[in-house]
């Protein structure tokens, strides 16, 4: 049985003390998200980290951050309301309108219309139950009006779902970092709403980084690293460029079937086709309902079908279990095959969670690959020592995993506050500037095993101290915690039993070691603390500081440390550990 299956059966994690008392008696769903794509979908962490997945976005990914359909079609309800009371010449067009949506979908609310024309109001307990219908609804249109206007003039959709105040969740923010990452660069989105744009901005500062594809002419002015077709249109952009992006806008059932027949559209279905049979898809929030997707999954497997494969699915769904509309992809995409294997099909193609969580436990996962990969790529210790240092950033994730498994929320504040400060730290302010989140290195988990960026940017060096740090706590010699809740650049760690021990801070090379010299802490904090510099030969300069193993400068309980010194000719992980204990903890 591996390590994780056992935590997974046993339900023990390892503890992180500093942040113990965030962890009570919280939920468990992005735990739970994580201990099962661990032991159960590992080919879609390896597909993520290599970039190979298609991500559908639908409304589940923005539900507690965007008004939803009720909302909409409770706007529509209230402009035919006040339409058909206005004594406009056109209000008779308008209760009609108002009176076909009542008989089909209220019929309740008919006499209390009739009872109080201008006060009416539908009981809210009725309008949950339209959701579903919200596309056929708004298909009831006003005479002598455009077929968009209770859309774009009744609901006010673009103003609505283009509100500038509108905030990014933290699957928003998590599906950012993964794009910032490189590990998703193809993504499809049935929302309107532009949180996920607004998500990238906030947490970098590249505002090239995605490409928003509405018009067919957007594909050939892009320039960013990856892109996001809005199939059913931007709000944003329909807001901003009405005269070019509000006939993109789609939600009523004709506007779906031009998605999937009008020759307007013919790009968006060809981009969408091309993508779901070149990639495995990975659906987030989408339920998959409306005719136009079923379409395009079922022209792709017409075309190129994926076959069944139980240890890699094609299409997997972050849900509990497959909805009887998802269901019908896996049988359109799967044909013959679905017959044979339903209930395997099935249950291999739900995640059992839903998108936040499994959004959350994805970032963790490809952050460790990548931290995994560029150990391979280090050069300077032994093979079976870095086999070792491996196991050091498992240990580590481990401990994230622990101290902020509670829910995504806690993830994206550990990733946008700490573990930034930590990246930003030992690369440097002046390399990272002032992205929210500072990824590791950009690119695939293949372009870091194959490229330059990795030695290139000391990265490897950088995996070196978190496998170090990792392989210290599990085997008992250390304890690692934080000295700041904020600030993961101060690492505390301590022998067992010894005290408080000494701050570490990790830099790359001695441009970032003068900077962490520069900083308050530094100077006139009473605390030992010792700077780890892992590159002295990189930003070397007459102002330069020179240290030696253990020695410090002159400065009370200063000291620093070149990584050059303990790692020289080193054989073994038991003697790379013990100069760097004697280094750090003297």
């Amino acid at each position: 049985m591996s390590q994780i299956q056992h935590e997974r059966r046993s339900g023990r994690m390892p503890g992180y003390g500093w942040v113990a008392r965030h962890i009570g008696g919280c939920g468990e769903a992005m735990r739970d998200a994580w201990r099962v794509l661990r032991a159960e979908h590992s080919e879609l962490i390896e597909d993520v980290a290599d970039a190979k997945r298609f991500v559908w976005l639908g409304s589940g990914i923005s539900l507690k951050q965007v008004p939803g359909l009720v909302d909409l079609i409770s706007r529509v309800l209230s402009f035919l309301r006040d339409k058909a009371i206005s004594g406009d010449a056109d209000a008779g067009d308008h209760e009609d309108a108002l009176r076909q949506i009542l008989t089909q979908y209220l019929p309740q609310e008919t006499s209390r219309f009739e009872a109080d024309r201008s006060g009416w109001v539908p009981k809210e307990k009725r309008l949950p139950g339209l959701a579903s219908s919200y596309s056929d609804l708004l298909s009831i249109g006003v005479v002598g009006k455009p077929s968009d206007y209770l859309l774009m003039e009744g609901a006010k959709l673009a103003e609505l779902y283009g509100d500038p105040s509108l905030v990014p969740g933290p699957t928003h923010l998590l599906i950012a970092t993964l794009v910032y990452e490189g590990a998703v660069s193809k993504l499809a989105s049935g929302n309107w709403d532009g949180l996920v744009e607004k998500a990238l901005k906030t947490i970098s500062a590249d505002e090239s980084l995605i490409d928003v594809y509405v018009d067919v002419n957007d594909p050939r002015e892009g320039s960013g690293d990856a892109e996001l077709a809005k199939f059913h249109g931007c709000a944003v952009l329909a807001l901003d460029q009405p005269g070019k992006y509000r006939a993109k806008i789609i939600a009523t059932t004709a506007q779906i079937s031009s998605l999937h027949g009008d020759p307007d559209f013919q790009h968006m279905r060809d981009w969408l086709l091309e993508r779901t049979t070149r990639q495995r898809s990975l659906i987030l929030g989408l339920s998959v309902q409306d005719a136009d997707l079923l379409a395009i999954f079922r022209l792709s497997a017409s075309r190129s079908p994926w076959p069944w494969q139980v240890e890699h699915p094609a299409y997997v769904f972050a849900e509990p279990a497959v909805s009887p509309s998802q269901r019908t992809v896996l049988e359109v995409a799967y044909g013959t095959s679905y017959g044979d294997a339903r209930r395997e099909i099935d249950s291999r193609s739900a995640l059992g969670s839903y998108a936040g969580p499994v959004v959350a436990a994805l970032a963790i996962e490809v952050l460790a690959a990548k931290y995994q990969t560029a150990l391979s790529r280090h050069g300077d210790l032994p093979s079976t020592v870095l086999d070792v240092l491996q196991a050091g950033v498992r240990r580590l994730v481990l401990r994230i995993v622990a101290a902020f498994g509670r829910d995504e929320s806690v993830l994206v504040e550990f990733l946008l506050g700490p573990y930034a400060d930590f990246m930003r730290t030992y690369f440097g302010p002046h390399s990272v500037g002032q992205s929210g989140y500072v990824p590791f290195v950009r690119g695939t988990r293949a372009q870091l095993r194959n490229g330059h960026a990795v030695l290139g940017m000391a990265a490897d060096r950088l995996a070196l101290v978190v496998g170090v740090l990792g392989v210290g706590e599990a085997e008992r010699r250390w304890r690692v915690s934080l000295k700041e809740e904020a600030r993961a650049s101060r690492i505390r760690v301590a022998r067992k039993g010894a005290g408080p021990g000494v701050t570490l801070i990790a830099v790359r090379g001695q441009r970032e070691a003068i900077e962490v010299m520069a900083c308050d802490d530094w100077v006139r904090g009473n605390e030992e603390m010792v700077l780890l510099q892992m590159d002295t030969a990189r930003g070397a300069s007459p102002r330069s500081p020179k240290g030696g193993l253990g020695k410090g400068r002159g400065a009370r309980r200063r000291r620093e440390l070149d990584w050059a010194e303990v790692a020289e000719s080193v054989g073994s992980h038991d003697e790379l550990l013990v100069r760097f204990e004697t280094g750090v903890l003297l």
